[in-house]
């Protein structure tokens, strides 16, 4: 009878801390001191019964127990996903739990972390480290402190580049990821506690969210085709050469194309998961316009030698570029961005658009030389860092230089003050003193230049007459094959051979 009330009783507790634990009740007796917790009733239950009880019984008790360890090992995994739908308020008076939701939110509805890596030894993602963002906020753009340069960011992502970054984050308030305010708060949250102390202070939106208009993601594509004629576009094309699709086999692989360098490309296996439509039409028809970290190609100059090759990294203080020599030998080269050669600068617009991070000029007025980084940049106007203060120079100010030798072998360098290369004569202040010139006494080199300047310029290694060389009908193939390929691997095969069609329509 003793043994019969033992066995009834174990399995009673069993059944009861089993409920118990998977509800995530209070501990049992005391549960403000956490006093044996219903892992612990369950634990004990099920050795009892394991013991007291006949095997049929001892078989359910060990299966219950195999569960219960299941569900004990997963409730010791963060929770990453935001299925608890919108956020609707945040409790400031606990800013660490409001990072919480932000963490849930980085990783979950917001699709951070697609792109962006919280762990400085991990592989280089599409976009940059976050680790510590919380304190290199501060530091990124002068005079504007954590929290503000995170809340542009994220509301305007192509406002501030880290170097090496292209303009491929989407403005995560607009569809399809759409984050409210009090999301974004919770993501900011969350990113200023990577290194720093949270700011609870509440903030105004910079965007007016009435006036989204449509998205990319709204409009129609350009271009509409059939993807199966797109795959073998893909092939006749020869993007798959340079381009990785999994599933997809190319026919010509290690053969060797006199007609362009087979390089790493970016793998598109899921290009149409992670883009739009319109960011892969823009990426055939306009290669340069963003181009991925780690697969521009550069042509650099450190102290004489002349790099050209694949910019692999880049950050504030040097770049990794991969050349590869004669024989296909490939070599990575660490230069310092200070080390990198002035280039002469002719024309003073869109120097950012053009590479320059670095101006040096003398104004006019005062006949003195102005030298520091490239902050921003107008059509009249070009802002530089010049220690720890900024400068905003007007481009109509700038000294306009000449330089060139004559056909006697002498070097004329001045002041240009009148007259062009075309005219008859012009007239160069050198040393305090005006000089006519007679311009078809100059060689061919003679130039302007109105100052010098380090440059970084990066290109797509994509061929610039690529989309010419495809008919429209063509194009919208290609493009409709590339808008399938989501991350689904296709049966291994051969790729279908077809023949491109020639022309334009």
């Amino acid at each position: 009878m003793k043994n019969t009330l033992v066995r009834i009783a174990s399995l009673i507790i069993m059944a009861v801390s089993f409920i118990a634990f998977i509800a995530k009740a209070p501990a049992f007796p005391i549960a403000a001191e956490n006093l044996l917790p219903w892992s612990v009733w369950f634990t004990l239950s099920v050795l009892v019964n394991m013991i007291v009880w006949f095997p049929v019984m001892k078989l359910v008790s060990f299966s219950l127990g195999i569960i219960w360890c299941y569900a004990f090992i997963a409730g010791l995994v963060p929770d990453t996903s935001t299925a608890s739908g919108t956020v609707t308020t945040l409790d400031w008076t606990d800013p660490d739990a409001v990072a919480e939701i932000g963490l849930a939110i980085f990783n979950g509805k917001g699709q951070c972390a697609a792109c962006h890596t919280l762990d400085t030894s991990a592989p280089k993602g599409r976009c940059p480290d976050l680790t510590d963002i919380g304190i290199n906020a501060a530091s990124r753009v002068p005079g504007t402190d954590a929290k503000t340069y995170l809340i542009e960011s994220l509301y305007e992502p192509s406002k501030y580049l880290v170097p090496g970054y292209g303009k491929i984050m989407p403005e995560v308030w607009k569809k399809p990821i759409e984050l409210t305010k009090l999301e974004i708060e919770a993501v900011i949250a969350f990113l200023q506690s990577q290194g720093s102390e949270i700011d609870p202070t509440p903030f105004i939106e910079p965007i007016d969210r009435g006036d989204i208009g449509p998205t990319a993601e709204e409009l129609a594509p350009l271009l509409t085709g059939d993807p199966e004629k797109g795959k073998e576009v893909f092939i006749a094309a020869a993007c798959i050469s340079c381009h990785v699709v999994q599933g997809l086999e190319n026919p010509k692989a290690g053969e060797v194309s006199e007609d362009f360098e087979v390089v790493t490309a970016p793998e598109l296996t899921e290009i149409a998961a992670l883009n739009s439509s319109r960011y892969i039409e823009e990426s055939i028809l306009k290669p340069n316009a963003e181009i991925v970290p780690g697969y521009g190609a550069v042509t650099v100059q450190s102290k004489g030698i002349t790099y050209q090759g694949i910019l692999v990294s880049q950050d504030e203080e040097k770049i990794v570029v991969r050349t590869k020599d004669d024989d296909g030998t490939e070599q990575e080269h660490t230069i310092l961005l200070s080390e990198l050669d002035e280039e002469s600068i002719e024309d003073l617009t869109n120097l950012k658009a053009r590479g320059y991070f670095t101006l040096t000029v003398t104004l006019s007025d005062t006949n003195t030389s102005v030298s520091g980084k490239i902050v921003e940049e107008t059509d009249e106007t070009v802002t530089l860092q010049v220690g720890e203060n900024t400068e905003t120079i007007s481009k109509a100010s700038v000294q306009k230089q000449f330089r060139g030798t004559t056909i006697d072998g002498e070097e004329i360098v001045g002041e240009h003050i009148s007259g062009e290369l075309t005219d008859d004569f012009i007239v160069i202040n050198i040393d305090e003193t005006e000089q006519t010139f007679d311009t078809f006494d100059f060689d061919e080199d003679a130039m302007f230049l109105y100052g010098t300047g380090k440059k970084l310029f990066v290109t797509s290694p994509m061929p610039t007459n690529f989309p010419d060389d495809l008919s429209v009908s063509d194009m919208a193939n290609l493009l409709a094959y590339l808008s399938t390929l989501t991350g689904q691997t296709a049966t291994e095969e051969t790729a279908p051979t077809g023949t491109v069609e020639e022309g334009t329509e």
